[in-house]
């Protein structure tokens, strides 16, 4: 688990709360999170139409698009809450949010691992169409690479925060 703060005693023997998470590590746990909680609930959501045959007719595309639609709203509001809700846990003590080379080289080295992992699933989509997947299915791939993509992305960013290479 990844810890917030951690306490230390300061020789009058009274505990101090020190943040040992930056704003880019908090960032990228927030985003890590997020993305378990609403991939979670759309991969339950897509088995489910899957199941009930609502993915095999002509309308389908749009069934799936419906479905979705809704990922990036909620993502955004998550992380709004999220952020308000750290800011009262924290009493809405200012955090410093100062970016130097190595939060770029992290950013950069996540992004690379979001964009291969992306990649990957796009050519993987294109083969399935060329083969005769449904639209579906390859939307369904498409959707599953950008997910896998970005956690992928988001976990590397923080190994690399809490390593420190």
């Amino acid at each position: 688990m990844i810890a917030l703060h951690y306490s230390v005693f300061d020789g009058t023997n009274t505990k101090k709360a020190i943040c040992l998470m930056s704003h880019q590590e908090r960032a990228s746990v927030v985003a890590i999170a997020i993305c378990l909680l609403l991939n979670g609930y759309i991969s339950v959501r897509l088995w489910d139409l899957f199941e009930t045959g609502a993915l095999s007719g002509e309308n389908a595309p749009m069934v799936w698009a419906r479905a979705i639609v809704w990922v990036v709203p909620a993502a955004i509001a998550l992380t709004v809450l999220s952020n308000i809700g750290f800011a009262i846990v924290t009493r809405g003590r200012k955090q410093k949010i100062n970016t130097d080379e190595r939060d770029h080289l992290y950013r950069s080295r996540g992004m690379c691992i979001t964009l291969f992992v992306f990649a990957f699933g796009f050519v993987g989509m294109l083969i399935g169409l060329a083969t005769g997947w449904s639209v579906v299915i390859a939307l369904t791939l498409l959707y599953a690479a950008a997910a896998l993509g970005d956690l992928a992305g988001q976990c590397v960013r923080l190994a690399s925060y809490r390593i420190g290479c």
